[in-house]
């Protein structure tokens, strides 16, 4: 964390004065009148940028989830995040690119007089920081367990205390709470405006997208405070969630350098597609389902089917095994999918499944189905798919989970987090190895050394800094 508590970078990053996020001439951490939208603008490009990588480096998402598995270098495959302090990039980028970025703008905005008249738009930004700023805090518990939160952000400070991930939690929930609550529609799209990238200021979107991530939250706390899960879950529903596709919260990557999709820039630009490959596990669930998307997800590159390498092997050759389908691989212009349609379905589905709401989980089911085929651009599938693939009320922790697992193919985070909290699918045990699919990720490396006393405490409080160590909400 040496990055984020010691070091404050010279940057360039987004502005509102333009639909495109193009124009890169200001420097807000010398500047003296740094304009919040800038800010707003850049942490929110590079928390999309970090949802959306494949760069193993900074996001080892996509094999962890077992939708990929890599040939040349198999370190990440093998659930060795430490060969290249994957957490401690993942740090930097949240908390220094991102976190730092909206807390300065959240500041100079609170630093500055308005009129009655513009103080609604001046809490609906300070509103669609929180929600990032939310968003970022959940990303790193669901990774790390304990990180720093209360202490964190003082760039004089290198030494944070580490926080209680279940304090952090209900803190985050607190705050989204509020921020959603305030939000005020009529003040129209003028908070922001183009300098958001999401959703051009929309401030009807912004409500929905807090109260989806309100129930996402109520969800991860299912197994654990089934109480508090079912009153936000509730809350949700009452106050209004995405509704279609329509509503995803879509980052939009352009075609110019360096702001075009981080899985372009490294596939083609950095011409690293050859370290991926299919799974052979990910091919099979798929296959066995009869599921379209399988021709959506993955590549016809090879003769006579589909054949995916195993996990974490070594020798997965690139040559004999199938790929990942170039068409969105390749495409720098594919949106950073961040929080998803399809999947708050599945959530509505689980809270019904467990008694938390009284819709029909079936329907919602359906919905999260058809709303991934949507997505893929495959509608015309979805009847026949869900006629042979209905949901199995009996069996609903299967039935949802391994939908919902294969529609956070455009999230694998999701689809890691997921499998962790429910237990479906079961996620391999790495070939080269036998380490088996991690309960979290390991800290940054500096920190043991930097912030030994912290780092001790939080490890220690979580049974090590241990791949096998679990976040809270975990009890499968």
């Amino acid at each position: 964390m040496k990055k984020l508590f010691i070091l404050i970078f010279t940057v360039t990053f987004l502005t509102s004065c333009s639909e495109d996020i193009q124009d890169f001439n200001i420097n807000p951490k010398v500047a003296t009148d740094a304009d919040p939208a800038h800010l707003f603008s850049y942490g929110q490009f590079n928390l999309a940028k970090q949802i959306a990588n494949y760069d193993y480096n900074h996001n080892v998402a996509v094999f962890w989830a077992n939708f990929a598995t890599q040939t040349t270098y198999i370190q990440e495959s093998s659930y060795n995040p430490d060969d290249r302090d994957v957490g401690g990039n993942m740090f930097d980028n949240i908390y220094t690119e991102s976190l730092y970025e909206l807390k300065k703008a959240r500041e100079i905005i609170n630093s500055k007089e308005v009129s009655a008249a513009e103080t609604p738009l001046k809490n609906n930004k300070l509103a669609m920081i929180k929600v990032l700023e939310v968003y970022a805090y959940q990303y790193l518990v669901d990774n790390f367990g304990n990180v720093p939160y209360v202490e964190a952000l003082d760039m004089e400070n290198a030494t944070p205390v580490y926080d209680d991930a279940s304090t952090i939690y209900d803190a985050i929930i607190t705050d989204l709470q509020t921020a959603a609550s305030s939000f005020d529609v009529s003040a129209g799209a003028g908070s922001f405006a183009s300098a958001d990238i999401i959703y051009g200021g929309d401030i009807a979107k912004w409500k929905k997208l807090a109260y989806t991530l309100h129930l996402k939250l109520g969800i991860r706390l299912a197994d654990v405070d089934a109480s508090k899960a079912q009153s936000m879950i509730q809350a949700s529903v009452s106050a209004g969630i995405f509704e279609s596709n329509d509503d995803s919260a879509l980052f939009s990557f352009i075609n110019t350098e360096p702001l075009w999709n981080p899985i372009y820039d490294y596939f083609v630009f950095d011409s690293r597609n050859s370290d991926f490959v299919a799974t052979n596990s990910a091919i099979k669930l798929l296959q066995d389902l009869s599921d379209p998307r399988v021709n959506v997800i993955y590549d016809d590159n090879i003769e006579g089917g589909m054949a995916g390498g195993v996990y974490a092997a070594e020798g997965n050759s690139f040559a004999s095994l199938t790929h990942l389908n170039p068409a969105w691989t390749n495409d720098p212009t594919l949106p950073g999918n961040m929080m998803d349609y399809s999947l708050a379905m599945f959530d509505l589905a689980e809270a019904s499944a467990r008694g938390f709401i009284s819709g029909d989980a079936a329907t919602y089911y359906n919905a999260g189905v058809e709303a991934s085929f949507a997505y893929f651009d495959i509608s015309d599938s979805a009847a026949a798919y869900l006629a042979a693939n209905p949901y199995d009320a009996v069996n609903w922790k299967e039935s949802i989970g391994i939908q919902k697992y294969i529609a956070s193919v455009i999230n694998p985070h999701e689809a890691w987090t997921e499998s962790r909290r429910l237990g479906v699918p079961t996620l391999a045990a790495a070939a080269s190895n036998g380490v088996e699919n991690p309960k979290r990720m390991t800290y940054p490396i500096d920190e043991e050394l930097i912030n030994t006393t912290n780092f001790n405490a939080a490890s220690s409080a979580m049974g090590g800094d241990k791949l096998s160590s679990a976040i809270f909400w975990d009890i499968n």
